[in-house]
């Protein structure tokens, strides 16, 4: 198959299955607005390898008409992060233009409140424009499917769908048990709920378990003095910005890995978790909550509630369940969310779209072997 993917950066959060279904053979091109924007570079990311795929960064409008028109008839054109940038907008006329197969990749937006209320009209109406030259839509976790089936969109072109990580090397030597540490990795921002947690360190009995916190941010100050106020900041490491390569040996030596967000479209830390072997918790806002569907891998609250988050880590912290066993099943498990079980995903995804395949059941998704 000819795939072309649309992006506004090239994502190192999508590149495995991408790089995957070029080494399967099938003939893949990704075209980015920018190799990686400003913001993410000074959060330490790097421009990731494609391996066989091809790459174009940063087309002019006539450059992206030719690539849509010379692609093939049957070619199949992925819009993701860049469908609302100015490329976005230039490759679904491209496509409408030269007929070419379409989906989108996506988010869910927020829905809370005013603006939430604002976004389902304009998505809603979306549907009635652009959206009827959607062929599918892989949204991400079954937060974006419920997102897109509330505005209209049939479920039958809905599929849930996920970001990927790279497979970290080497981590089972890091492992360490019950260090009792739970871990946070992420920007120190309002959305990610760290206040949260800290409100529920004061809240539950967790006298022997410490929060390490690796990142920085604007609310960093703030959450200093609210874990003074709550009483537990000698419970909190505050380790800054770590290197990319020391996140996952932090990861396989804490006990588990929370992620409280308010609204998270993913959360790709849950995936570099379960990936070295360690348990999740984090709230139903996190798109990535899709993957915590069986116990042994962590657990699910609901954003915002303290009480509840609460609860679920006085379990954690009363049974840890990251025994040597325990964390080798869910690496084995993590191979499901890896570049080749959603490259293969999405093979099965266009089989059914197009020809009628059976319709596929996310990898996340099916039962344990």
């Amino acid at each position: 198959m000819h795939l072309v993917f649309w992006h506004n950066i090239i994502s190192p959060h999508q590149t495995p299955f991408m790089r995957c279904l070029a080494e399967a053979g099938h003939e893949v091109l990704v075209v980015a607005a920018e190799a990686m924007s400003e913001d993410r570079l000074r959060l330490g990311w790097t421009v990731p390898e494609l391996g066989r795929a091809k790459v174009v960064v940063n087309p002019s409008f006539p450059q992206v008409r030719e690539i849509v028109r010379d692609s093939a008839s049957k070619s199949i054109h992925f819009i993701a992060g860049a469908r609302s940038t100015p490329l976005g907008v230039q490759v679904g006329q491209a496509c409408r233009k030269y007929r070419r197969r379409t989906g989108i990749i996506t988010e869910a937006p927020d829905p809370r409140g005013i603006l939430g209320i604002a976004r389902r009209i304009k998505y809603t109406v979306e549907r009635f424009n652009s959206g009827r030259n959607f062929d599918f839509i892989l949204g991400m976790g079954g937060m974006g499917v419920d997102w897109f089936r509330a505005c209209g969109y049939k479920a039958t072109r809905l599929y849930p769908f996920a970001y990927v990580t790279e497979v970290p090397a080497n981590v089972q030597k890091f492992s360490a048990l019950h260090v009792r540490e739970m871990l946070f990795v992420g920007r120190l921002v309002h959305l990610k709920g760290l206040d949260l947690l800290l409100r529920a360190m004061a809240m539950s009995r967790m006298c022997n378990m410490n929060l390490r916190i690796v990142g920085e941010g604007p609310v960093e100050s703030e959450l200093r003095c609210l874990a003074a106020e709550f009483g537990v900041d000698e419970r909190v490491e505050w380790s800054g910005r770590q290197p990319a390569e020391e996140i996952p040996k932090l990861m396989a030596r804490a006990d588990f890995l929370v992620l409280p967000s308010r609204k998270d479209g993913w959360g790709a830390v849950v995936n570099e978790s379960l990936m070295v072997g360690t348990p999740v918790i984090c709230s139903d806002a996190c798109g990535a909550a899709d993957l915590i569907r069986q116990k042994f891998l962590g657990g699910v609250f609901r954003s915002g509630s303290v009480e509840h988050l609460s609860a679920v880590l006085g379990e954690w912290v009363a049974n840890v369940q990251n025994g040597i066993r325990e964390r080798q099943r869910i690496r084995t498990w993590s191979r499901c969310i890896e570049g080749a079980a959603v490259a293969a995903y999405l093979e099965e995804i266009l089989e059914n779209v197009y020809h009628g395949g059976p319709r596929p059941v996310a990898p996340w998704r099916r039962d344990m072997p």
